[in-house]
């Protein structure tokens, strides 16, 4: 009766091999799950963008151009966009946001909760007409990790 006592219950280092083996697994799959993630974080970046960019040309169409803006966030495209607007020539809304997409400002997030920023006219890439850009994981306009519609 007591050797079947011992062989039901793991041994101390069974169970420290177990833990052994889960740690390096975890710690070899931890920059896997961060890359895939901010490829992720990318992906969606590039699709809010492109249905901004969808929401303005139907501005345009309605309106006959894209309404006019510095660069310094987005809270009067928001507007824009979302509306209501008091004239004869809106159609929209163009595109509704939720409310966590939004800062307390107005202004459109990216995934990383920083602003984007909304310029008309531009003269910096001559292949779109406006610019929509996020400061993508930095959270720093102008560096290599920008994410824009150019």
């Amino acid at each position: 009766m007591e050797k079947n006592l011992k062989k039901r219950g793991f041994s101390l280092i069974e169970v420290l091999v177990v833990i052994a083996i889960i740690s390096m697994l975890s710690a070899l799959s931890l920059p896997v799950y961060r890359k895939a993630r901010s490829k992720a974080l990318t992906v969606k970046t590039q699709t809010m963008l492109n249905s901004v960019e969808a929401a303005l040309s139907m501005y345009s169409t309605d309106f006959g151009d894209y309404p006019y803006h510095n660069g310094e966030g987005t809270g009067m495209l928001v507007f824009l966009i979302q509306g209501p607007l008091e004239s004869a020539l809106w159609r929209g809304p163009y595109m509704r946001f939720k409310e966590k997409e939004i800062d307390s400002e107005g202004n459109l997030l990216d995934p990383w909760e920083s602003p984007l920023s909304y310029k008309y006219p531009q003269d910096e890439h001559s292949n779109v007409p406006y610019i929509i850009v996020s400061a993508g994981a930095d959270r720093i306009f102008g560096s290599s990790d920008d994410i824009g519609n150019w």
